[in-house]
């Protein structure tokens, strides 16, 4: 019986889950390309591009956190005071909405992984102290 509660299912990986975060970044190409985006408009595609990102990670996880940690914190600082604050109303003089929808994108990912890496701690720490209570069979 032990077995069947330690044995884990395999994630299951949707290979064409990549299409999320092409057709967000497709759009976000166009977004400010006629030099017509405001901070709000990027705010939104960096929200969008965020969630496609999340999606991605959930439906076909990959390790990327490491090396990306760093670069979603200062996204997600720039998205917020530049993009929310500064420039909310203000126009952007460039077409600049595909780097934030791929700055969007990578910080869903690493911010999906990081709070999946958590989870699964939890999950051992967990099952270890409810296997550590268990009675021996002898």
């Amino acid at each position: 019986m032990s077995s069947v509660l330690t044995r884990s299912r395999a994630p299951r990986r949707h290979g064409a889950a990549f299409v999320l975060p092409l057709v967000a970044l497709l759009w976000a190409g166009q977004v400010g390309h006629h030099e017509q985006a405001t901070g709000a408009s990027l705010l939104a595609v960096a929200v969008v591009c965020g969630a496609a990102g999340v999606a991605w990670q959930l439906l076909h996880r990959r390790d990327l956190v490491d090396r990306l940690t760093h670069f979603a914190a200062a996204f997600t600082v720039i998205a917020i005071f530049l993009f929310g604050l500064a420039a909310w109303d203000s126009h952007v003089s460039s077409a600049i909405g595909g780097g934030v929808g791929l700055g969007g994108v990578l910080t869903g990912l690493v911010y999906t992984e990081q709070w999946l890496r958590s989870r699964d701690r939890r999950l051992r720490a967990r099952s270890g102290s409810e296997q550590s209570h268990a009675v021996p069979v002898v």
